[in-house]
């Protein structure tokens, strides 16, 4: 069959392969590649964001580090500002007697461990019932804000007792007084009294 083919059967057949190997060069070569190269461009787009976000971080570093030696310090700083003991007797006094100049009555007090936002410190809660006019509360509050003992002020409730004109108010509150815990002395070089 081949042997009866002429010259233009063999220039068709020439063609359709050459075609055909066209294709099959085309889709087997050139498509996979063409993917892969949009693959390794959305790759290298990634890498380079990638490279430019170290950059900048390697840029930052010395900044950073610069901040971290601050924080720290300032860190080492307060550890070594607190107190080693609750010296509960000369809060307690100086409670009585801010609440005393801001003509407030404590009603009552109770004493409870709380937890600490820091390893290295013990907290102390100091549940206050107080009564007095409101603007009495209020500068005894403000005077509590200004206790020569690291602390923070919490669960503030005011209730009215009366229906006057400048009515007494009943406070409950929760004082929290910060202390260095035991054996931290040692790794803050210690603290003054």
């Amino acid at each position: 069959m081949l042997a009866r083919l002429g010259q233009r059967e063999w220039a068709l057949l020439a063609m359709v392969l050459t075609a055909l190997l066209g294709l099959l060069w085309y889709y087997l070569l050139i498509v996979p590649t063409r993917q892969e190269i949009a693959t390794v461009r959305q790759e290298i787009d990634r890498l380079t964001i990638e490279r430019n976000r170290g950059l900048q971080a390697r840029r930052a570093l010395p900044e950073l580090r610069a901040t971290i030696a601050a924080l720290q310090a300032q860190r080492l700083a307060f550890l070594r500002a607190l107190p080693r003991e609750e010296r509960l007797a000369e809060v307690l006094s100086e409670v009585l007697q801010d609440a005393e100049a801001s003509g407030v009555v404590v009603r009552s007090f109770t004493r409870s461990r709380a937890s600490a936002p820091v390893p290295e410190v013990r907290a102390v809660n100091l549940a206050l019932a107080l009564e007095a006019p409101f603007p009495e509360t209020y500068a005894y509050l403000r005077r509590l804000e200004d206790l020569s003992r690291f602390s923070t002020l919490s669960g503030l409730n005011l209730s009215v007792q009366s229906q006057e004109a400048n009515p007494t108010l009943a406070t409950g509150l929760t004082l929290t007084v910060y202390v260095l815990a035991q054996g931290v002395e040692a790794e803050t070089g210690g603290s003054t009294p």
